[in-house]
């Protein structure tokens, strides 16, 4: 079972990768539309590296793709939505690698402009559970996250990420994983 396990997770490793090298290129190629309110998807790529007190280094990195949701707030100068938010990566640590992906939502906390900041979480799936020495417990996971983004032409955002992944002690092994992340998405 092991055996036909990791070369399945290999196969998604490779898929995951082809993703995320295609979302980068079609981020740089792509010609900038114009930001609106009527932009409701964003596609992107992140990628990162873990701040961990645990044995293992991790380096993770994903295309995302995010709907924004029909519900929205306003509170003086700030708007508030909500993103259906999806991931699909790799995640490395240990010398071993797997496929990581996630599906949540994520609060949007802005003034209209350029900046704005996205609270949010996901359940995540994993290929894998082990990495070197360290046992994640669980291949099913959660992810919170606190992203600051940036538009800086027209419709290209840049993004600065920190995130945490748990199981949530589902299992007795929950070392969890932190992470920095950076990242473009590109709405329209």
């Amino acid at each position: 079972v092991r055996g036909s396990r990791m070369r399945l997770g290999a196969v998604c490793v490779r898929s995951a990768e082809s993703l995320f090298v295609l979302i980068t290129l079609l981020l740089f190629t792509a010609l900038p539309g114009q930001a609106s309110e009527d932009n409701n998807w964003e596609v992107g790529a992140q990628g990162g590296f873990s701040f961990n007190d645990g044995d293992e280094s991790f380096t993770q990195y994903e295309g995302l793709l995010n709907y924004r949701l029909p519900w929205h707030w306003q509170w003086d100068d700030i708007n508030v939505g909500m993103r259906a938010t999806s991931t699909a990566g790799v995640l490395r640590g240990g010398g071993e690698s797997g496929a990581i992906g996630s599906l949540g939502l994520a609060f949007v906390l802005g003034d209209g402009h350029d900046f704005n900041i996205r609270v949010g979480s996901a359940a995540t799936l994993m290929s894998e559970d082990e990495y070197g020495d360290e046992d994640l417990g669980t291949l099913f996971s959660f992810t919170s996250h606190l992203c600051l983004s940036y538009r800086f032409w027209d419709a290209l955002s840049a993004r600065v990420r920190v995130q945490h992944m748990s199981n949530a002690s589902l299992s007795d092994e929950n070392p969890g994983v932190n992470m920095f992340m950076f990242g473009l998405h590109y709405a329209f």
